[in-house]
């Protein structure tokens, strides 16, 4: 039986996973957000968002902590690559749904 050795991770590589853990958490946060609006708009009889809107956001939302779950299940350049997704999830749905 063999040990396999267990290094430390990078502190960068650390940074950028919570980096891109809040991020993902920011944007599930806001999807609910968005569900609320949408659901008080449809009992006040108001337009809301839009359940595009709001679906646009879920779906967004899903898979960026799709993207933070296996960034932090593993290590190396998955990381990297899966911080990025997170972050530009996070950037499409904010420039589409808010400022655009």
């Amino acid at each position: 039986m063999t040990m396999v050795e267990s290094r430390p991770e990078p502190r960068l590589a650390r940074l950028w996973r919570g980096v891109s853990g809040a991020l993902a958490v920011g944007l599930a946060l806001l999807a609910l957000a968005m569900i609320g609006v949408q659901v008080y708009a449809s009992v006040h009889d108001l337009p809301g968002p839009g359940i595009d809107v709001v679906l646009g956001h879920v779906a967004a939302a899903t898979a960026a902590v799709v993207a933070q779950v296996v960034a932090d299940r593993k290590r190396g350049a998955v990381v990297a690559v899966c911080g990025l997704v997170v972050v530009l999830l996070v950037a499409v749905t904010l420039w589409f749904f808010w400022w655009a």
